[in-house]
């Protein structure tokens, strides 16, 4: 008799990026609604102690260069953790700082950076014990939900102009029917983003047309953010019906 194949576990949707730097590699770790999944990971080359500046400064790099086409699908929430009494994210981030400080400008690339103390995130436990640590999950949802809000003042700058060629649009219909055109054709204007809310993704009478919505937007390269009720930047988007869509 064959054995039942082991379901996977539900992956849920994408919310940040978390990056564990130790003394000898950075472990990059995707972190979903429903579970935490391995992604990435960059040796050192030989412990951080005996780097010296240059092999610090390319080893900084790598790890920008693996967050680029990160931040290029919409995902622009990153938690760096460091052992406790080590300084390998402040050194990082005076890394951003000083090379490549469009990480830091407000924009379509803009990154929420925050720091949290843990011995380490190198394998499948480590990050199964981090998840069930309430400071964990603040920093997670204060992280994601300062994103949300980055890209909504996108949004209230698009309402505010009343620009000509802006658009904003609330329902699933209008999305679904402005996507079908730009599948048609492709030099159509493309959406900024699409935003919801969590609740409104879970609502069964929702939830078959936003998923439809969801994949159509990933094909085409059209970035997401799914927020929650309860944050700050999901009560904005409540406010709207909890999805809206703007160019």
């Amino acid at each position: 008799m064959a054995k039942k194949r082991k379901k996977r576990p539900k992956r849920g949707h994408p919310i940040a990026l978390l990056i564990g730097l130790h003394d000898n590699d950075a472990v990059f770790w995707r972190i979903f609604s429903e579970t935490i999944r391995p992604h990435f990971k960059i040796n050192r080359g030989r412990k951080r102690r005996n780097q010296s500046k240059m092999q610090l400064f390319h080893f900084h790099e790598a790890v920008i260069n693996t967050l680029r086409p990160v931040i290029k699908e919409g995902i622009r929430s990153v938690i760096l953790l460091s052992p406790p009494k080590e300084e390998y994210s402040d050194e990082f981030l005076n890394h951003v700082i000083k090379h490549h400080s469009w990480l830091l400008k407000k924009g379509d690339n803009q990154v929420v950076f925050s720091k949290i103390i843990g011995n380490q995130a190198r394998t499948q436990k480590d990050v199964y014990y981090l998840k069930t640590q309430d400071h964990f999950k603040d920093i997670v949802d204060k992280t994601s939900n300062q994103e949300g809000l980055l890209i909504l003042a996108e949004l209230a700058k698009i309402i505010n102009k009343n620009e000509k060629f802006s658009k904003v649009l609330y329902t699933w219909k209008e999305i679904d029917h402005e996507l079908k055109l730009v599948k048609q054709n492709p030099n159509l204007p493309k959406p900024n983003y699409i935003v919801l809310t969590e609740e409104y993704l879970k609502n069964p009478k929702n939830r078959n047309k936003t998923h439809r919505i969801l994949q159509i937007a990933k094909n085409l390269e059209i970035k997401t953010k799914i927020v929650s009720k309860e944050s700050e930047a999901g009560a904005i988007v409540d406010k709207f019906g909890g999805l809206v869509c703007y160019f």
